[in-house]
């Protein structure tokens, strides 16, 4: 088979899955498969077309001993990312079959009344920490210490947990829980705020997470045709951002024009670079060094661990354990070669097919889960399962994506807890589409028409 044709059917089975993606939306009204589909369609086959069309040039780290990015390399890659992208599709399709219906009551009056002031409070103390984290950390640069070994991440990280307000608040839009005027007021501030901290080169992929999640929680329970505007106005306005953010890294050089280089950095998929990332991957695993056989995930326990207290911590990334970069280096540097770059770096293409059941599994099962409990929190699960999908895709030192997911929905998840009882009541499955469920109610009278 010549090499077009087997990138042609590559392509082709990739579209496909973005075809019954689309499908799966209006039948299920599920956006995970088309989410997931999608960008791994511009992130493998976009990208490899827009290399041979020599619209970009591929990752070039020759300097560090790597060979080039070649056409076979890139090749041998794309077919094992559409395999391990057929069976997580293909076991998330088998494991999550419920179809999501959105009522128009998400949640008690009582329920709201509780979570509203608790959000805010929430959101503006999270605003004001960040803006104190922010000065922190850029005193502690500024100073010569290195971002990546002596600065904490708890500070570095901290604007993280405004990824978690964002789908608060918009799940609390949802519930038209903000009343017109003042409130609603209050909430779109709010929301500047979280974009304004949030919208950085270095947090890009968080912030597309983050966008695209409070996008498809605003467009649930409507019809398709105005699920299918709001999704496609709120995807645009983020690849958009997403695009300006990563051209802000190039802001210094007087020669580049922030709005071209945006433009050149979408259409030609510059960011878009986990198909260069797999390659140079597959350049250390196994031949420089072993596979790691579950102990990428197992670290994920140890990495909240601060290194202060641990100064022998195991450091994440290739690069980092080649030795390549070290706190006396003065830079990071880090291709992300996509999830299933880290499943094949876990045990090669065994790792892939079974860690894309695992996952396939878990984010179908999950899915189910929120179908069967209170709306509001069903809403809140899948708002977050989409944030995290985003920076997961992207792939590269997985203990270390896990911790901004730590850092990230914290506050959905401290909050959930709190009333983990009324937000997690299983509702029977025929009376979430008239969006009614039985509550206990005071004197122990029980009431079908209102929801806990």
């Amino acid at each position: 088979m010549s090499l077009f044709t087997l990138l042609s059917t590559l392509s082709l089975c990739q579209i496909a899955w973005i075809l019954l993606g689309v499908l799966w939306v209006v039948r299920k009204h599920d956006e995970i498969p088309l989410l997931i589909s999608t960008l791994l369609f511009y992130v493998f086959t976009f990208r490899f077309w827009a290399l041979l069309m020599g619209w970009t040039l591929p990752v070039d780290i020759s300097n560090f001993g790597f060979d080039p990015v070649d056409v076979e390399g890139a090749l041998d890659v794309q077919a094992v990312a559409t395999l391990g992208e057929t069976v997580l599709l293909s076991v998330y399709m088998l494991a999550q079959r419920r179809r999501i219906d959105v009522p128009n009551t998400l949640a008690s009056p009582e329920l709201l009344g509780w979570l509203k002031p608790r959000v805010v409070a929430l959101g503006v103390i999270c605003i004001l920490v960040s803006l104190l984290a922010r000065r922190s950390v850029e005193v502690q640069i500024a100073s010569g210490k290195s971002m990546a070994f002596e600065v904490s991440s708890y500070l570095s990280l901290f604007s993280l947990s405004l990824v978690g307000v964002a789908i608060l608040i918009a799940a609390l839009w949802k519930s038209r829980a903000f009343h017109l005027g003042g409130e609603s007021f209050l909430a779109a501030l709010l929301f500047v705020a979280i974009i304004y901290l949030t919208f950085q080169p270095g947090m890009r992929f968080q912030f597309l997470g983050w966008f695209v999640a409070v996008t498809i929680i605003l467009s649930s329970g409507q019809s398709v045709v105005r699920r299918a505007q709001v999704l496609a106005i709120g995807l645009v306005g983020a690849v958009g951002l997403f695009a300006v953010a990563g051209a802000l890294r190039n802001a210094e050089d007087p020669t580049v024009e922030l709005e071209q280089s945006a433009w050149e950095r979408f259409a030609f998929a510059q960011d878009a670079n986990m198909l260069d990332g797999f390659v140079l991957l597959r350049q250390v695993y196994p031949r420089l060094l072993d596979y790691s056989y579950g102990r990428e995930h197992l670290e994920i326990f140890e990495r909240p661990i601060p290194r202060a207290w641990w100064p022998d911590k195991p450091v994440g990334g290739y690069m980092n354990k080649l030795g390549i970069i070290t706190a006396d280096t003065g830079f990071t540097l880090g291709i992300s070669p996509s999830l299933f770059g880290s499943f094949y770096q876990e045990g090669g293409l065994v790792g892939v097919l079974l860690l894309s059941i695992i996952y396939g599994f878990g984010f179908g099962r999950l899915v189910s889960f929120s179908t069967r409990i209170v709306p509001l929190a069903g809403l809140l699960i899948r708002g977050i399962l989409a944030a995290a999908i985003v920076p997961l895709l992207r792939g590269g030192d997985l203990p270390g994506i896990y911790a901004w997911f730590g850092m990230s929905f914290w506050p959905c998840l401290l909050l959930l807890s709190l009333r983990r009882r009324e937000f997690c009541a299983r509702i029977p499955h025929r009376q979430q589409f008239a969006g009614a469920m039985p509550v206990q109610m005071e004197h122990g009278v029980r009431s079908e028409h209102s929801l806990v």
